[in-house]
């Protein structure tokens, strides 16, 4: 089928369903807008995590276009509460961030960077330059279970909630206590418990960066009324700072990524004003969905049966028109650099149901990149090397910039699950900054039955 931008997919992100045809195929599953109706059918087991989860359009060379102009939604698979009981009783807000295209009237500011994107929370925007945001109220100091979906095509979030802060030089001026508690209860669509059933249910901390396709859910506490309170970005720095001395960093470089189009400056998202007269939406219930045990070991208890190392690499042809030149590259190593090729649907990786594999996944490009991989989850056990501060198990995660001189590539070192037996088939892995998997950056694997032999 010719790819017309009226052709589209759904991929459902982060559910263990099989890949194929009237589930969550976006490899070969396209439909055209005039066409018959096309109807998803999918059963969510019961050994699915509860929390929050997405859809999107998955057309490969359309898919940014098509989530930057809305196309996306979230979804939820209950039973947290059985999972965190301290969420239990709390009033719930689904909150869903999106990026679009600049207004035609955004024009840089004196010491105000312009962003490659602006943003919007639930639909209302948040533009350039003046950032008037929307108002969420709220009963004053009350406890409430906020459930954030980054459905940014392109655009890092960094979350954190300030009461009486104010604008200095392009950022928050808010010391201790200004900045804000927020309990992280679950992300990806998985309680943090569940990585180590011995560990803590609630992750307190200010700052939660949340990267293109990922989820958070948290607690926080509302303000007091009268308290002046925002959600903000506080920015993401996701390629090396410009050293005009320096010729690495610049943009005759081939290696050198396009000016302006990763900046993701610190912005505010919504404020919260807290009011008696508020009225708190719906809370969760004290019971819900109960989660299936299988009974599987941990995987972090797991001894993985191979490792392999990928990687991410850009390619500028033309350093003169880099945004219309870039090839865009994840690799195993040992393997050619291949762009995805829609055509081709030859696996790059072949493994077995029943596997497990820890996976290093290296950045080799001056921008970052955010790894995914389609129906399963994986557990974090490494970053540069160095043990995780935390084990979460992701979808989504977020492997930064090279700065162009390190002898060592920034990495993340992840323990890949294939043992659900509903994920058999064939998928894609790549990065989900949707520009970047648009450009190239995207592989396919393989997980063929226990029964095949193996090669």
């Amino acid at each position: 089928m010719l790819m017309t931008p009226d052709v589209t997919n759904l991929h459902f992100h982060g559910l263990s369903i099989p890949p194929s045809c009237h589930a969550d195929d976006s490899l070969r599953t396209s439909i055209p807008a005039f066409g018959k109706p096309f109807v998803y059918r999918f059963r969510i087991s019961p050994q699915q995590s509860p929390g929050l989860y997405w859809y999107h359009p998955h057309i490969h060379g359309r898919s940014e276009e098509q989530v930057l102009g809305g196309a996306s939604g979230a979804f939820i698979v209950g039973g947290i509460v059985n999972k965190v009981p301290e969420v239990a009783g709390l009033p719930e807000r689904i909150v869903v961030l999106r990026d679009h295209q600049l207004g035609r009237s955004a024009h840089r500011l004196p010491d105000r960077p312009l962003p490659s994107r602006d943003l919007s929370v639930n639909y209302v925007s948040v533009p350039y330059p003046d950032y008037p945001a929307p108002v969420i109220q709220s009963q004053p100091s009350v406890r409430e279970f906020w459930r954030v979906l980054n459905a940014s095509a392109d655009t890092y979030v960094n979350l954190n909630l300030i009461f009486n802060g104010e604008w200095e030089k392009n950022r928050f001026v808010a010391a201790h206590p200004y900045w804000q508690q927020l309990g992280i209860v679950a992300l990806d669509g998985v309680p943090i418990s569940q990585a180590n059933p011995h560990g803590k249910t609630i992750d307190w901390r200010t700052d939660v960066l949340i990267p293109p396709g990922g989820r958070a859910e948290f607690i926080l506490q509302a303000p007091a009324e009268g308290v002046k309170a925002e959600l903000i970005t506080s920015g993401a720095q996701i390629t090396p700072p410009i050293d005009e001395d320096s010729s690495m960093n610049s943009p005759n470089n081939p290696a050198f990524p396009v000016d302006d189009d990763d900046a993701t400056p610190p912005r505010p998202l919504a404020k919260i004003v807290a009011s008696e007269s508020a009225v708190e939406p719906p809370a969760l219930p004290h019971t819900g969905r109960p989660i299936t045990n299988d009974n599987q070991p941990a995987l972090v208890d797991v001894v993985p049966g191979r490792s392999r190392k990928l990687y991410f690499s850009e390619e500028i042809k033309d350093p003169k028109h880099p945004a219309m030149s870039t090839s865009f590259f994840i690799t195993e190593e040992g393997q050619v650099p291949r762009m995805f090729d829609p055509s081709n649907l030859t696996p790059n990786i072949v493994v077995h149901q029943g596997d497990v594999e820890d996976w290093t996944i290296e950045n080799r490009s001056q921008e970052s990149h955010v790894f995914h991989i389609h129906q399963l989850h994986f557990l974090l056990l490494e970053r540069d090397g160095e043990p995780a501060d935390n084990h979460y198990l992701l979808d989504t995660v977020d492997v930064p910039y090279w700065d162009g001189s390190s002898k060592q590539f920034p990495s993340v070192k992840l323990r890949m699950d294939f043992r659900n037996p509903s994920i058999v088939g064939i998928f894609p892995y790549h990065c989900h900054i949707l520009q970047h998997a648009d450009g190239g950056m995207m592989g396919l694997i393989e997980v063929r039955p226990t029964a095949t032999a193996r090669r």
